[in-house]
């Protein structure tokens, strides 16, 4: 028999600074989904929705490298619900979420905004990635040799018909990876595009997508784009439309948490 690999530094040292700091049960033990988000009407969507509270958890006093920004909790018909806002990018992400499995969440969302690549996605359509595509440097520590990361059905189903129900207009997938916002060039955008890919981010979807598989947990995604990348930055998209699609999706998301908790997987 192949014995379990062992790693220097693991969640469950930073569960038991935590613990010895005086962080009880009560506060480190989680269940049902994680939502996490870099956007403030998602959160504020969250809390309405959730009564969410301030919460302590795994602090940048316990962690060893980066530690969630911000950490409520709260119930959505009976489901638990922690919302994070997490460090940007996938190597601090991924310290985030094997914590959070290690404290025993069941699924984990990414709810935030995204590149997109052109048509067919316009502002304040959603998007629901089905795979990942492209290079990044911690997605291949969790079995990611291909460049190449499949998303979950039950989740991508529960997604789609969530934000179907709710009228909202739904595309569904590829997802690419660029860790270099500055170095992405018109000539890759059209290759991902000719891939299947809808959208861009810099590495999350890949890793947690790998995360997944490797530890065996819900995961899902959920994009709006707030830049098309062949028409550059334009910081006047973060407009009603963009903060009136942040409320949709955190609807989306928690309906999709609900349909996958009555089909018994959480």
């Amino acid at each position: 028999m192949e014995m379990p690999k062992q790693y220097c530094i693991s969640p469950h040292q930073t569960i038991a600074i935590a613990r010895q700091d005086g962080l009880g049960e009560d506060l480190l033990s989680l269940s049902g989904v994680a939502i996490l988000t870099f956007n403030k009407s998602i959160m504020d969507k969250l809390d309405e929705l959730c009564a969410l509270r301030d919460t302590q958890w795994i602090s940048s006093r316990h962690h060893p490298y980066s530690a969630a920004r911000l950490v409520m909790r709260g119930h959505y018909q009976g489901l638990e619900v922690t919302a994070l806002v997490p460090p940007m990018g996938a190597s601090p992400l991924a310290c985030l979420v094997e914590d959070l499995i290690a404290c025993g969440v069941q699924a984990v969302f990414l709810v935030c905004a995204a590149w997109s690549l052109g048509p067919p996605v316009e502002f304040g359509d959603l998007i629901v990635p089905e795979f990942s595509l492209g290079l990044d440097g911690t997605s291949i520590h969790y079995g990611n040799t291909s460049e190449q990361v499949l998303g979950q059905l039950d989740t991508v189903e529960a997604l789609l018909t969530a934000g179907s129900k709710r009228e909202a207009k739904v595309h569904v997938g590829g997802n690419a990876t660029c860790e270099a916002l500055y170095r992405i060039t018109p000539q890759k955008v059209a290759e991902f595009r000719e891939r299947g890919c809808l959208c861009m981010e810099n590495g999350e979807v890949n890793t947690l997508f790998a995360m997944s598989e490797a530890l065996g947990f819900l995961s899902g995604v959920l994009f709006q784009p707030y830049i098309d990348l062949l028409d550059g930055w334009n910081p006047a998209r973060i407009d009603e439309i963009y903060r009136s699609t942040c409320k949709l999706q955190t609807q989306v998301v928690l309906d999709a948490s609900i349909q996958l908790k009555e089909k018994g997987l959480l």
